[in-house]
């Protein structure tokens, strides 16, 4: 399973790509991508948790996919199309406008499964499915999802729920507060990565 540390290029996370260089990537958001960031595995989120931004998001995948043109970098795992959190319907409008036009880059694009989504409600053209929501549907319905296309899941923090993940068969996660300070999430972002498991849901 692939773990994402959001935008963190710190040297921890240096460290973890040149021990582990297949069990880590980034997820970044297009408010600040830095070419630096690039340089490592990445997947591309939309910013919609915060505020979507329509001008910086195609901005930064035209930059993109210049630069991977041009070869300075590796093509993006995926990108992920814009969605609205909690809501599957006003998900599922977005993702009919925007997919056509994302597609149009040539990057895999991820579907965000918001509350309310089954497997079914999963569009066709969809390349990843992005488990979201709000966190007490989302640990509820990630199993659901588990099939023929990869799965990732988002916000998870805590080696409960990574280990619970990885259980699962989920393909990657992301999490934001493993690395903001030294103490229990690190320690436990950490102690995951060397190979200690706790089957709980914290």
């Amino acid at each position: 399973m692939i773990i994402m540390p959001s935008n963190n290029t710190g040297r921890v996370v240096k460290d973890l790509f040149k021990k582990h260089p297949n069990k880590i990537a980034l997820l970044l958001n297009p408010r600040n991508i830095t070419p630096h960031q690039l340089q490592f595995k990445y997947a591309v989120d939309n910013d919609c948790y915060t505020k979507f931004d329509s001008v910086m998001y195609f901005s930064q995948l035209i930059k993109i996919r210049a630069m991977y043109e041009n070869g300075l970098i590796d093509k993006p795992m995926w990108v992920v199309v814009p969605d609205v959190v909690g809501c599957n319907d006003r998900t599922q409008v977005l993702w009919q406008f925007y997919y056509p036009k994302i597609k149009l880059f040539g990057f895999k694009l991820a579907f965000v499964a918001q509350d309310g989504c089954e497997l079914e409600g999963v569009p066709k053209e969809a390349d990843i499915v992005f488990v979201g929501g709000r966190d007490p549907w989302k640990m509820d319905n990630i199993h659901k999802f588990i099939g023929d296309r990869p799965v990732h899941v988002g916000r998870v923090n805590g080696i409960g729920r990574l280990t619970y993940c990885e259980s699962l068969g989920v393909d990657s996660v992301d999490g934001t507060g493993w690395l903001v300070q030294r103490g229990k999430q690190y320690n436990d972002f950490i102690r995951f990565f060397e190979g200690e498991k706790q089957c709980s849901l914290l």
